[in-house]
């Protein structure tokens, strides 16, 4: 058996390509480890929204309620005037984001909703079992379970866990732009 020695420029090329095939590879588990973070944060925004509209009115009340208080009266209860400060800035912060995030989720379903009317029965299917899954309002806050989804709009569970799933993918490129679509 005759063993083939390599010369130095095909070693050389070889750590080349296999360098390349490397960070080829690397970019693609980011990429993809990238597009699944969206689609659960899509899944999430989704399962929370409910959550989020009640904070944003809980929050607007509170903030409401705190700047008609006496400060005088306030301060004297306080050990640090920076802790309400601080207190008052970090809800305004959240309230503002979790406005913001509102108004993107808001606008991306009514885009979603215009989509899917144009694109057949199928997709109007999907977005009617986001909407009744995730956003109109729900009894006690408890988010309806895939049997009761499919019980309501008579399918099977089968399918409306394969609507929810296709639907996620559609609204993470909406909500998300080029980070939610799987190069």
């Amino acid at each position: 058996m005759e063993e083939k020695i390599m010369n130095y420029e095909d070693a050389v090329k070889l750590g080349i390509r296999e360098g390349i095939r490397y960070i080829k590879d690397q970019e693609y588990h980011k990429t993809k480890k990238r597009y699944d973070r969206r689609l659960r944060n899509t899944r999430l925004l989704l399962k929370h929204y409910r959550s989020l509209i009640a904070h944003n009115k809980i929050s607007e009340n509170t903030t409401i309620r705190i700047y008609e208080k006496n400060a005088i009266d306030e301060l004297d209860d306080l050990d640090a005037v920076d802790d309400e400060e601080q207190y008052v800035q970090a809800l305004s912060k959240t309230k503002i984001r979790t406005l913001l995030i509102i108004v993107h989720i808001n606008k991306a379903l009514n885009y979603y909703e215009a989509i899917c009317k144009s694109d057949g029965k199928a997709k109007e299917r999907r977005y009617q079992i986001i909407r009744y899954l995730y956003i109109d309002e729900v009894e006690d806050d408890i988010m309806p379970s895939y049997e009761q989804v499919a019980e309501h709009f008579n399918y099977n569970v089968r399918t409306i866990g394969r609507d929810v799933r296709a639907a996620i993918e559609d609204l993470s490129i909406l909500f998300f732009g080029i980070d939610g679509i799987k190069l």
